[in-house]
């Protein structure tokens, strides 16, 4: 049996992740925003190495493409650091349980 401090972080990290894919769709990996200039002008495209993504054109900062895709890229980012520190918390648990399964039972 694990902390039941552990095991409520837990499940608070696994509802933040839940609602951050609730609220809107998550840029896949490989994809990033890159300056394309044009002249006097700074527009912007959507890179990747995944075909379907490739090269979309978004326009300015302020465009409505532009920040959509900022927003799915800023979504990723975030579930990503999120799984980082869940993964870093399941280790604590299962370091936790093998702990308790061979520790020595203590009589009071």
């Amino acid at each position: 049996m694990s902390s039941p401090h552990l095991e409520a972080e837990h499940d608070r990290l696994l509802q933040l992740i839940q609602t951050i894919r609730d609220s809107g769709s998550v840029a896949p990996l490989n994809v990033w925003i890159s300056p394309a200039p044009k002249g006097e002008h700074l527009y912007y495209k959507l890179s990747s190495k995944n075909p379907q993504h490739k090269n979309q054109h978004l326009g300015k900062a302020g465009s409505e493409k532009y920040r959509d895709w900022r927003a799915r890229i800023r979504r990723r980012e975030a579930i990503a650091e999120l799984e980082q520190q869940l993964s870093m918390l399941q280790a604590l648990i299962d370091r936790q349980a093998a702990f308790l399964m061979t520790a020595p039972e203590v009589e009071t």
